[in-house]
């Protein structure tokens, strides 16, 4: 073999080997779930103690949740939010992020817990029937070891620990 072709070789073997260690960047499939191109976060928020003590998956479930939020722009230039009380967290939607249900009620507490958001209505009576939460604005007044909001741990619907009517005594 000549020198120019064993140059050749080593090359091609080089470049295989970096590709093989350092493989090309792939684009995913969008995991885009919730609606519009993005969403808006105040400073005041996210550089709150509050926001800074959120662990776990909760950051990202807030700014998630802030993206499911509808936005409306009256004459007077400031944006409201016209579904800040009905906005929903479906397992089905953050399994498709790709967060658990034991990591969502974890990071659902501590919203709860830091005064993020609060629960309108407590789900799972029947199929498909979602906890709606709404936005809150008590993190502002947060300090360590406050807890704002608690998930109810035991929900009793139906007949379940009812009034107890008085015996008939004959």
């Amino acid at each position: 073999m000549d020198r120019q072709e064993l140059e050749t070789r080593y090359e091609a073997q080089k470049h295989a080997l970096a590709e093989i260690r350092n493989p090309p960047a792939t684009t995913f499939l969008k995991k885009h779930v919730g609606k519009g191109k993005g969403t808006f976060l105040e400073r005041d928020m996210f550089e709150s103690d509050a926001f800074l003590a959120l662990g776990g998956v909760a950051p990202q479930l807030l700014i998630y949740l802030f993206g499911k939020r509808i936005l409306e722009k009256p004459k007077n230039g400031k944006r409201v939010c016209v579904n800040c009380d009905e906005l929903t967290l479906p397992i089905v939607e953050l399994k498709k992020l790709g967060i658990t249900q034991p990591r969502a009620t974890r990071g659902i507490d501590d919203l709860l817990a830091k005064g993020f958001m609060e629960i309108t209505h407590h789900g799972g009576a029947y199929k498909k029937d979602k906890s709606i939460y709404a936005l809150s604005t008590k993190w502002t007044f947060w300090k360590p070891g406050v807890v704002f909001f608690t998930r109810p741990t035991v929900i009793k619907r139906g007949f379940q620990g009812g009034i107890k009517l008085p015996e008939k005594r004959f």
